[in-house]
């Protein structure tokens, strides 16, 4: 079973969204969400049983079970009207999960397919059609706990100024809070050296532009099914979540529905100082020209070279 580890290389960068478009895809087994498998595995650290691991999985993640309790991704609005939401039996996903687990080691790496597959199969889906996990981590520094085991890393990124532009109108101030010091640490970091760190691994990294995936979806996710061979099928397409439609999560603060051919980044110029467009653009000068993304700024970089 492949795994293949899906991140955030840039904050607001559709990770989500990339995730929502496998949702139906009957060779893919992945949790409606993220999973902090960092967090979790020191949870379970000291325990070699497989009920033990699984009650802590529902404790942890019980919105899996019941998407009525998942308000931030919208999970509780789903569908046409908005206003669907899905339910998982907790028994039938332990159950399973104990099942799958009496022929394997209780390892790490047997747990994180083992989780998924108990998941799968509690969902309805037939998990011997199943050929990859997508491991949702959302966050590099998640990473390091699983650095040991072999998988492949999906990095999804976005036009850096659009990236810090949506950070400050939509994240940052999400629930009418201000704008926290460390996570605005963190989101420039991100932006910053993500990429820079990922290509130090010695891992086979692929990524994902927003704008491609939206502009040129079918392109974009052929070429995904082409690389770890599974079949396209058209509704990876449509973003869903148990096979209801999706509008996006609530720090969008509108419904987005899904896939937008036309997509433009939105840019809020006010969300900058003077000189900061000048400076984003002169510290990820590579990355821009690599990507093919635009210069912004009118005046030279050059200044900051000393």
């Amino acid at each position: 079973m492949k795994i293949i580890v899906l991140l955030s290389g840039m904050s607001r960068a559709g990770t989500d969204l990339f995730q929502s478009l496998l949702d139906n895809h009957i060779q893919v087994s992945q949790l409606p969400g993220s999973f902090y498998v960092d967090e979790f595995l020191k949870k379970i650290k000291k325990t070699s049983k497989s009920d033990e691991i699984a009650n802590q999985f529902i404790k942890d993640y019980e919105e899996y079970f019941d998407s009525r309790l998942n308000i931030t991704e919208r999970h509780d609005s789903l569908g046409l009207t908005k206003s669907e939401f899905y339910q998982v039996d907790k028994n039938e996903f332990k159950n399973q999960f104990v099942d799958l687990s009496k022929n394997t080691k209780l390892e790490k790496r047997n747990i994180i397919i083992n989780l998924h597959l108990a998941y799968s199969t509690a969902s309805g889906e037939d998990i011997k059609k199943k050929k990859i996990i997508i491991l949702q981590i959302h966050h590099f520094f998640r990473m390091n706990s699983i650095l040991d085991l072999d998988f492949d890393i999906i990095c999804s990124i976005r036009d850096p100024i659009a990236s810090h532009s949506s950070y400050v109108k939509n994240l940052a101030t999400f629930n009418n809070k201000s704008i926290d010091p460390w996570q605005f640490y963190y989101h420039i970091e991100r932006n910053l050296s993500h990429l820079i760190k990922l290509s130090k691994l010695n891992k086979n990294i692929n990524v994902i532009k927003l704008e491609r995936l939206h502009r040129n979806n079918v392109e974009v996710m052929k070429n995904f099914c082409k690389m770890f061979e599974i079949s396209y099928h058209d509704s990876l397409t449509i973003s869903t979540f148990h096979g209801k439609l999706w509008w996006g999560d609530k720090v969008s603060k509108n419904y987005l529905s899904g896939i937008n051919k036309k997509f433009e980044n939105k840019i809020e110029y006010n969300a900058f100082y003077k000189s900061d467009i000048e400076l984003f653009e002169h510290l990820l000068e590579n990355y821009i020209k690599f990507y093919k993304y635009s210069f912004r700024s009118s005046r030279s970089r050059r200044k900051y070279s000393d």
